[in-house]
């Protein structure tokens, strides 16, 4: 697919077009963390335990990791400019519907509508970026959505804590309405045409089962927290999850044997390298989202004040954004797998000193500025390096699908976060049995796959991968 330019009196800016672009990238990211330190309200407006009310941020995770592939598809067949700047305006239509929502069914509802909007210009944004600037200047284009990533998760906690505490719930979701709906004007106005469209088959059958295996797993996490992971139900729903999770596993394998490589679009995952990348960023992201959902509802539940709870959590993206570039820059000169090892036993470690000291009223206090902090240098060490292996071991030719994977990666650890962080507020306003217990695991997951990188990077397979790695 190819983009041209108008006339040259109607020359677009840009400057104009790349920040437009990159202004979805922000409400994306805005939206998944600003509603963390609302759960409490929500729960006590529509009459909720937090538990449910912690489905306003599963659920629209949920929908983005099952929609990516579909949307980005769906861009190519039918123009990419159309699929993003239609999804601006479901956004923005879904966060009206979810400020207007008077109770729960329609708030996960519109938010539903909310996530299907985000998949589209998240599935397209960074393509229209590659199709619209000349390469000389894509890396300078990237680079700024990186920053607008990182800004709207930075802004997230904070500006959600603000608007709670000198509003209510519902003015985050006024704010995204007018700001997407603006965003979608100026993108319907400033975005050239497509030009061309391509053909190809839409893998709706694999949509499907990647909805139900990841839906009947959150659900399955969700009534587990309310009753028993032991209840017929929920035992049910895990073994739907890990069947169907099974079967496509199969029948990748099998792809891979009756089709060539470059047609299955599995053979990346045969690299122990490439897949130990993928699981790290999903363990990553699950473990710090999990934190993320979790210490805020437990320092309101303990009688913070939203806003300085916000400024609380604000330490973690401000931590990535300061130390993601030092760490890759010491990844460029020294070889990624030091940095990267680094980073994962530090964010062990802060997840295990979190679980065990949760029972201080010391860490209820401000005190909880530094693990939290801790846990964004631990993310910033991990990010750089581990997203520079997995990308220096994809083709060039499938670059676009290899970023796509990690765009999915992190939100499933993200939607996997939340599930784990629903767990743990489950249990009401004291740090009990189920934060220790998933502060452990998720310490323990992060930890294990330090060792990984370790082993399996250095067996890579791939001779391109190795001299990426400095590994002689």
């Amino acid at each position: 697919m190819s983009l041209t330019m108008p006339s040259p009196e109607r020359a677009l800016n840009l400057t104009a077009v790349k920040v437009v672009i990159c202004l979805g990238a922000f409400l994306s990211n805005l939206s998944a963390g600003m509603f963390n330190i609302s759960l409490v309200d929500i729960s006590a407006d529509l009459q909720i335990p937090v538990a449910s009310a912690q489905w306003v941020v599963s659920i629209y995770l949920l929908v983005i990791s099952v929609l990516l592939p579909v949307m980005g598809r769906l861009g190519d067949r039918f123009g990419r400019r159309k699929v993003h700047n239609l999804g601006l305006f479901a956004f923005a239509a879904g966060a009206l519907g979810c400020a207007l929502a008077w109770n729960e069914a329609m708030l996960l509802g519109f938010r539903v509508l909310q996530g299907a909007g985000a998949s589209m210009y998240q599935a397209t944004n960074m393509a229209l970026i590659v199709s619209l600037f000349p390469a000389e200047q894509r890396g300078r284009a990237l680079g700024l959505m990186s920053t607008f990533v990182a800004a709207g998760s930075m802004a997230g906690p904070a500006l959600g804590g603000f608007l709670i505490q000198w509003f209510a719930w519902e003015s985050n979701f006024w704010l995204l309405a007018v700001v997407a709906g603006a965003v979608g004007v100026l993108a319907h106005r400033l975005i050239p045409r497509d030009t061309e469209t391509a053909g190809g088959r839409m893998n709706l059958a694999g949509a499907a089962w990647m909805a139900v295996c990841l839906t009947s797993l959150m659900v399955a996490f969700d009534l587990g927290s309310r009753s028993s992971f032991l209840s017929v139900s929920v035992l049910l729903l895990l073994a739907v999850s890990v069947g169907l999770a099974a079967g496509y596993t199969g029948y990748a394998r099998f792809a891979q044997r009756i089709s060539p490589p470059a047609e299955n679009g599995f053979s990346l995952f045969t690299d122990r390298s490439f897949a130990a990348g993928i699981v790290i960023t999903v363990i990553t992201y699950m473990a710090a989202f999990a934190a993320q959902l979790a210490l805020p509802s437990l320092l309101r539940l303990s009688g913070a004040e939203p806003a300085w709870v916000g400024l609380i959590m604000i330490g973690y993206p401000l931590a990535l954004v300061v130390t993601a570039p030092v760490s890759g820059s010491i990844a460029d000169r020294k070889g990624p797998l030091g940095i990267l090892t680094a980073g994962l036993l530090l964010m062990s470690v802060t997840l295990l000193a979190l679980g065990l000291g949760l029972g201080s009223p010391a860490l209820r206090t401000g005190a909880m500025v530094l693990p939290v902090v801790l846990l964004g240098c631990a993310m910033g060490m991990i990010t750089s390096p581990n997203t520079s292996i997995v990308m220096g071991l994809a083709a060039k030719s499938q670059l676009g699908r290899v970023s796509s994977l990690l765009a999915l990666s992190r939100n499933i650890g993200m939607m996997f976060g939340t599930a784990a962080g629903g767990l743990m507020i489950s249990g009401g306003n004291r740090p009990n049995g189920s934060y220790v217990a998933v502060f452990v695991a998720c310490a323990a997951a992060v930890g294990l796959s330090s060792v990984w990188p370790l082993y399996s990077f250095r067996h890579s397979s791939k001779r391109k991968g190795a001299e990426h790695l400095h590994i002689p």
